[in-house]
């Protein structure tokens, strides 16, 4: 239950044996390398690895084959079962194996043909699609459209578009210069059209005058595909045979890429994963140093690992030699929980925040009794506990080889679950209300109220006064530890009285105000006093030590008194748990109140109060769930870490096989 004591290791490794030595590393994952820093870096020697820049392109390569044939590969495990763990399994004899027999680079040559061969499919489709649009708008055109293309020796076409109301005045000017030695033409078009479009045949000779006219009158020469000669139904029907055979050899490779992706994705995954492992070793061997025979490499291991480590690397034994020394004041050492396996739900709780710096105190195990407390007080019915308790489980069972942070995760909500059940039973919450809410449960009712110790929505003060002393509990225990935590590094300023003098301070104002309170005798007054103001006197007079004079000292020391406001605030943020308790009860009485309403329906009344109440429950689980697990965790963060926990760790990364597609089993020398 801490932040396991790792070690600094350096290995100087024979280069004829820093493969197997790598390898050896990799496998037990308790390795984690760091870049060997010399005086002098710039000189250091770049350690490349002979089969680097084969692994590298080949990694490459898979990436580029599942991203092209991934989206056409039937898949028999679903995306949601992979990511539950349900991968096949290989071990790296077996994956240098399928390496050695799959060729592929000839493959992903053949690919990206059919790549490229579909690009240009579809390229050429859009071509004709716009093609087919412009020869749709000439529909009755009826000249042949190589005049307009390519011309003849004497004769020039020009098509385009203008406003209407130009139009009439352009036929006049143009019938005008050309006379009977040229033709016009306008396409049939209606009175709301702002544009028409015409097109003039004239002799090549008057091109110039031509094209001053159309200037005049707003002329938009439209462009014709240079490979268009016939009529515009003749080209019509060339568009839609070149379409379909498109389509046709689009098809054939289509099928072609859904037989290659049915044949070669599986072991194109396992390659990529056999190939990102090797590339994680070769990248781990360039952080090293070397020298003309030796290989040196610097990480870190958990102390706990060091005899399985040098049991892996016993057949070396004869060209390595380890040096294992303490970390250095300079060293930023990883940090490496290790907790029981009943606080390990806990731990992504502690991630999520920040995982403890080397040497600091791991708040895994002392948080958890808190948050599985308060998500309890926070949802706060049996019944939503018991969905939570079935689904999450279902889970566990279905996906059993699930990721470890999955598998936690679903752990942690099981036992919230429980929380959410031991608190509902103690309150009488069953879905709300529904037990009391409809008669067909009736039966159900003495067994219900028999374990009823409280109802929060009929006394809600005392369950606020459950939740603030909760509260004041969690933050003493938080000052507790912060105590602890300053005797154990020898800051014992820090332990008596900074920490000391609070805990004595609020203690004091604790028991003055039950005094007060008539909630403690009388007798209590004295002590609580004594208390109080011995608190009060060691934050006066030692709060303002780093100042400089007397004055400024004691002002700072009686200044410091105001931070009880804080600790107040603090309290007061435990409020919360009525809050969402009594918000989750609410909501449930609601929902089984409009289905009660519902069920008067005639007919259909049943079914709408069945609906409601399904529908309606399942809405308040996700939002009441989430609601108890964010303010859970919010309390843990905010009001209990800030007295004793600061976080920022580096979380221990050793070299290890890191795959997406399949697991690779652990051999014992590769």
């Amino acid at each position: 239950m801490a932040v396991a004591k790792i070690a600094k290791a350096e290995f100087y490794i024979h280069k004829s044996d820093v493969d197997g030595v790598l390898s050896a590393l990799q496998n037990t994952g308790s390795y984690e390398v760091i870049p060997f820093s010399s005086e002098n870096e710039s000189e250091r020697p770049v350690i490349v690895h002979p089969d680097f820049s084969r692994v590298d392109f080949l990694l490459g390569e898979t990436r580029f084959l599942l991203r092209f044939l991934e989206p056409h590969f039937l898949d028999p495990v679903s995306g949601m079962a992979r990511a539950m763990g349900e991968k096949e399994e290989f071990s790296l004899r077996q994956a240098r194996e399928l390496d050695s027999r799959t060729d592929l680079p000839s493959l992903s040559e053949e690919i990206r043909g059919h790549e490229r061969r579909l690009m240009e499919i579809r390229s050429e489709s859009t071509q004709l699609d716009s093609t087919e649009s412009l020869l749709l708008s000439l529909k009755d055109f009826p000249y042949p459209l190589e005049l307009l293309t390519s011309g003849t020796e004497y004769v020039k076409g020009l098509l385009g578009t203008m406003p209407a109301e130009q139009v009439e005045p352009w036929k006049r000017g143009a019938e005008s210069l050309l006379g009977s030695l040229g033709e016009i033409y306008v396409a049939p078009g209606g009175e709301k059209e702002k544009d028409r479009i015409v097109a003039l045949f004239f002799d090549g000779a008057v091109a110039h005058k031509v094209t001053e006219i159309n200037a005049r009158h707003s002329f938009n020469r439209m462009e014709i595909p240079p490979a268009l000669h016939s009529s515009v139904s003749e080209e019509l029907a060339h568009i839609g045979d070149r379409r379909t055979l498109l389509a046709a050899e689009e098809k054939e490779i289509l099928k072609k890429v859904a037989d290659a992706a049915a044949r070669w994705v599986p072991t194109i995954r396992a390659l990529s994963d056999y190939y990102s492992v090797l590339r994680d070793r070769y990248s781990a061997l360039a952080s090293g140093n070397a020298t003309d025979q030796v290989v040196m490499l610097r990480g870190w291991i958990p102390e706990s690992e060091l005899p399985a480590v040098k049991k892996a690397l016993a057949s070396f034994d004869s060209s390595i030699e380890i040096v294992i020394t303490e970390p250095g004041p300079d060293d930023t050492v990883p940090s490496h929980i290790v907790n029981p396996s009943w606080c390990l739900p806990f731990e992504n709780l502690t991630r999520l925040y920040g995982a403890p710096k080397y040497g600091e105190i791991d708040p895994t195990p002392l948080l958890a009794p808190f948050f599985l407390i308060f998500f309890g007080m926070c949802l706060g019915d049996a019944g939503y506990g018991l969905i939570m308790i079935g689904f999450f489980t279902w889970f566990l069972r279905k996906f059993k080889r699930m990721p470890t942070g999955f598998r936690e995760f679903f752990k942690l909500f099981v036992l919230s679950g429980i929380s959410a059940v031991v608190v509902g039973v103690l309150t009488g919450s069953w879905f709300g209300d529904l037990v009391d809410a409809f008669g067909i449960f009736s039966f159900l009712r003495p067994l219900k109220n028999a374990p009823v110790i409280l109802n929060p929505m009929e006394n809600p003060m005392t369950y606020l006064a459950i939740s603030l002393a909760l509260g004041i509990v969690q933050l003493m225990f938080g000052l507790g530890i912060a105590f602890y935590d300053a005797l154990r590094k020898k800051n014992y300023m820090g332990a008596f009285a900074d920490t000391g003098g609070w805990i004595v301070f609020l203690v004091g104002l604790l028991l003055w105000g039950g005094t007060a309170g008539g909630f403690l005798p009388a007798e209590t007054a004295s002590l609580a006093k004594t208390l109080a103001i011995a608190g009060a006197v060691v934050l006066i007079a030692t709060q303002g030590r780093e100042k400089t004079g007397i004055i400024s000292k004691a002002i700072s020391g009686v200044l410091s008194l105001y931070g009880v406001t804080s600790y107040l605030g603090d309290v007061l943020s435990y409020s919360r748990l009525l809050a969402l308790g009594l918000a989750t009860s609410a909501v449930g009485v609601i929902i089984n109140m409009l289905a009660g309403l519902a069920g008067s329906v005639p007919f259909v009344g049943w079914i709408l109060a069945l609906l409601l109440i399904v529908g309606g429950h399942i809405f308040s689980i996700a939002v009441n769930v989430l609601g108890a697990f964010v303010h859970s965790l919010r309390l843990q963060y905010v009001e209990f870490f800030s007295k004793f926990y600061t976080g920022g760790g580096r979380v221990f990364a050793p070299l290890t096989y890191n795959t997406s597609y399949v697991f690779i089993k652990k051999d014992t020398v590769e």
